[in-house]
């Protein structure tokens, strides 16, 4: 579990060095923008709404353009994040535990469910 966690970290903290974001700010891109879009993507071609994932991209962009200092908005949204994350200690997942499963295998399990569905499950025609 400590390896997943490492490994996540050193992603993000070498896409923030590349990137010129900081390591809050490349958290919140991957799991409040980027994680999102591909879902949204993902259900929209799912259900046949092409229009779900362009209404996404313009409620986001307006979002963003409200948003006046992104980086103190990732410091924010991050502690809350991490908050949320110390608060499964009362179940007995340790941080690290809680960001793994919360954050590593939950969206990958989603993400692979919805490729699923678009790849192999067809909708009944209405």
């Amino acid at each position: 579990m400590k390896e997943v966690f490492d490994g996540t970290y050193h992603l993000l903290k070498w896409i923030a060095l590349h990137t010129g974001f900081t390591y809050r700010e490349v958290n919140i891109i991957v799991y409040f923008i980027i994680i999102p879009m591909c879902f949204v993507f993902l259900i929209g071609n799912i259900v046949k709404k092409k229009y779900l994932f362009p209404c996404f991209c313009v409620l986001l962009a307006v979002v963003l353009w409200l948003i006046p200092d992104f980086e103190l908005f990732s410091d924010r949204l991050f502690d809350s994040a991490v908050a949320f994350l110390n608060w499964f200690e009362r179940w007995g997942l340790t941080y690290v535990q809680a960001s793994v499963w919360i954050c590593v295998v939950v969206p990958i399990c989603i993400m692979l469910g919805l490729v699923y569905v678009k790849r192999y499950k067809r909708l009944p025609k209405h």
